[in-house]
């Protein structure tokens, strides 16, 4: 039954009115985001001050992958240059039709189409100079919440841990720290290769917990960042086998106070044709660590 709900779901949401549940959704995220922004200037947030953003600039490089959502990738990079104005950003594209930003701050590597968001990442993870990375996702964007400069200033006070990572929330999800969490807190990687270097569950302070896996937003150090890498041979699922290579190589904390909002149109057609393009990604997983994945 429940089947049968989401396959005449899906059929209405990718038929004739797709289009218009795409500017609908639009719209709703573009409203919520002015709405989310008035709030948080009534709380009256601070931004990262002179001294935070001469870290960033001096420290870390962002980088995110870009595929057939040129105005998404525009709005992260804008985005970045709003809280870290003039830190150094990374974009590999593999568009059909290439993403074209000019800015003093940015290098764009083009890539053939449909390259895949492994071979994009480690792309753009070769091309960093600045000992930290943080790796986005072109659907996302920086809030007052994210703060990566501290998790940068903990991260180099900490050197026990690698990979700090904070939340995600998507677009009209119930902004609950509880259930985002809890999730997090079963990814114990107890299946991996090798121990984590932390015990998953681990307080380092009140605001950061050790976990096996972590949100797919974050800063890291970058040789340990590149030391895990991504597969190429992974086109799009590239989460888990990441975290699961990384166990033993790298410690990853959550930041429990720390989120960037997220902002997927479930209704981009062309977009969602390639993204859900994943039986390759899973046989070619199993083949890779048959005794872990089924």
């Amino acid at each position: 039954m429940n089947q049968n709900k989401r396959s005449i779901t899906k059929k209405i949401a990718y038929g004739p009115l797709c289009p218009v549940f795409s500017l609908s959704w639009a719209v709703f995220a573009s409203v919520q985001r002015l709405l989310f922004r008035a709030k948080w200037k009534l709380k009256g947030l601070p931004m990262p001050t002179d001294d935070e953003i001469k870290l960033m600039r001096e420290n870390v490089t962002f980088i995110f992958k870009s595929f057939e959502r040129k105005s998404s990738a525009k709005r992260l990079y804008r985005s970045i240059q709003k809280y870290y104005p003039g830190v150094k950003v990374i974009i590999a594209d593999d568009s059909k039709k290439p993403l074209m930003l000019k800015s003093e701050h940015v290098k764009v590597v083009h890539l053939p189409f449909n390259s895949g968001l492994s071979k994009g990442l480690n792309k753009a993870l070769a091309l960093v100079d600045t000992p930290f990375a943080i790796r986005m996702d072109d659907d996302q964007v920086l809030t007052p919440y994210t703060t990566f400069h501290k998790h940068l200033q903990f991260l180099r006070s900490h050197s026990e841990l690698d990979l700090i990572s904070v939340f995600q929330y998507t677009a009209s999800a119930p902004l609950s720290w509880q259930s985002k969490i809890k999730p997090y807190f079963k990814e114990t990687m107890d299946e991996a290769p090798k121990p984590l270097k932390i015990p998953h569950g681990t307080f380092l302070d009140k605001s950061y917990v050790v976990m096996g896996k972590v949100p797919n937003v974050f800063v890291a150090r970058t040789e340990k960042f590149r030391e895990v890498g991504y597969d190429d041979n992974i086109r799009m699922t590239d989460h888990l086998e990441f975290f699961f290579r990384a166990a033993g190589v790298l410690a990853s904390a959550l930041a429990l106070d720390s989120f960037v909002l997220h902002y997927h149109n479930p209704f981009n057609k062309k977009y969602k044709k390639f993204r859900g393009d994943i039986a390759g990604d899973c046989t070619y997983i199993k083949n890779k660590h048959p005794l872990y994945f089924e």
